[in-house]
């Protein structure tokens, strides 16, 4: 959690200072489009991988780093239509179990590596207080796909082993954060976001995936 919390120190920093008039709080954009840096952190999700057991808490434990894209259509002052991708990335090193004979008493172990990848595709409706200062708070809620993929490679004494897990479902994610108008046309935009994603496959059930995150980056007018 400690991108986490530098993310939030960060906007502490960044929001008082802010409050100048700004003179076009009446009028606002049809379109925003934003382009930032992206982190998450889970430990909740289990993998599936051919001739290996499920692997859990290796997926974004140490943080997932990324980026996120939107663009907004702003259907009055304050409400807009948000359509938002991100992805995020992850890699993860652990010890292998192997069993030669069983019952496996004495199992041998060798280097395994997970890389996770984690997509979402989402829209839904934000809302955002315009005034007169150039600090504007918001807050929304996105539903739509999430795509999660995993690789998973081992070489060593015992066996050279490639795998990859595959799978979608519904998601959805709730943020909240301000942007801050730095010139007529362009802003900074930070945010902190609660994410859920419902994924599984042929073999593997569905499962919950819960993820806390926060982004950061340029939004355009």
């Amino acid at each position: 959690m400690q991108g986490l919390s530098r993310a939030l120190l960060l906007m502490a920093c960044c929001a008082p200072g802010i409050l100048a008039q700004d003179t076009d709080a009446h009028t606002y954009p049809k379109f925003e489009y934003f382009a930032g840096y992206s982190a998450i952190e889970t430990n909740n999700h289990t993998f599936l991988f051919s001739g290996v057991r499920p692997v859990s808490g290796l997926d974004y434990d140490e943080g997932g780093t990324g980026f996120e894209a939107s663009v907004r259509r702003n259907v009055s002052r304050y409400f807009s239509i948000v359509g938002d991708f991100s992805a995020h990335l992850s890699s993860n090193q652990f010890a292998v179990q192997f069993c030669k004979t069983p019952p496996c008493s004495a199992a041998e172990t060798q280097n395994g590596k997970i890389d996770p990848r984690l997509f979402d595709f989402l829209a839904g409706p934000e809302f955002k207080w315009r005034n007169r200062t150039r600090i504007a708070p918001f807050a929304n809620a996105l539903f739509g796909l999430a795509h999660s993929t995993a690789t998973f490679n081992t070489t060593g004494p015992f066996t050279n082993l490639s795998s990859t897990d595959a799978e979608s479902g519904f998601a959805m994610a709730f943020s909240a954060g301000f942007e801050i108008r730095i010139a007529r046309r362009v802003g900074f935009r930070g945010s902190l976001t609660y994410r859920q994603a419902f994924v599984g496959s042929d073999v593997l059930p569905s499962q919950r995936v819960d993820a806390v995150g926060w982004s950061t980056g340029i939004v355009f007018h």
